[in-house]
């Protein structure tokens, strides 16, 4: 991997890992620590060192899960981000909702649209492209077969309407 690649790359493994936390704590038995964690730093290191112990761990679906303290750093970035402003950018998703309704929205599928909706509110020097396919890439990879088109759709919705 040459320093070129390196980089997106890297934020590519980051985002992932955000996934795979946001999903997590938005899965009923995590409600309550996903509160927590919101706003007590010291509840939100426990988890992530918690969290951390099952993402390390090798297995056959995770032959390779590590993770550098700079894309940790960048993954926690993103989880906080999501987190504070998840109510905020659900009530954006829920806009664009066929049905109208987020409750109906797979948790996975959630998990990649609060995400999305983050970085693309929040990093107004990247291409909304750039991070819509990141997470349709992300929907591909984690979500159920029908995701990526809907992904797609929510987040392309989004960026138009939050444009500089």
């Amino acid at each position: 991997m040459n320093s070129n690649t390196s980089k997106p790359v890297k934020r590519s493994v980051g985002r992932e890992y955000a996934f795979k936390f946001i999903y997590k704590h938005l899965l009923s038995d995590f409600i309550k620590e996903k509160n927590q964690i919101i706003s007590d730093t010291k509840s939100f290191e426990d988890a992530l060192a918690m969290f951390d112990k099952s993402y390390y761990e090798e297995d056959i679906e995770h032959p390779d899960n590590v993770i550098d303290l700079h894309t940790k750093t960048f993954a926690r970035d993103l989880i906080l981000g999501s987190l504070r402003h998840e109510e905020e950018n659900s009530e954006l998703i829920e806009k664009y909702l066929s049905t109208g309704n987020l409750q109906k929205v797979d948790r996975m599928n959630l998990a990649v649209l609060l995400l999305g909706a983050y970085e693309i509110r929040n990093d107004k020097k990247t291409s909304p492209s750039i991070f819509i396919n990141e997470y349709v890439n992300i929907a591909k990879k984690y979500c159920p077969n029908d995701s990526q088109g809907f992904i797609n759709s929510i987040l392309d919705k989004l960026a138009k309407d939050h444009a500089v």
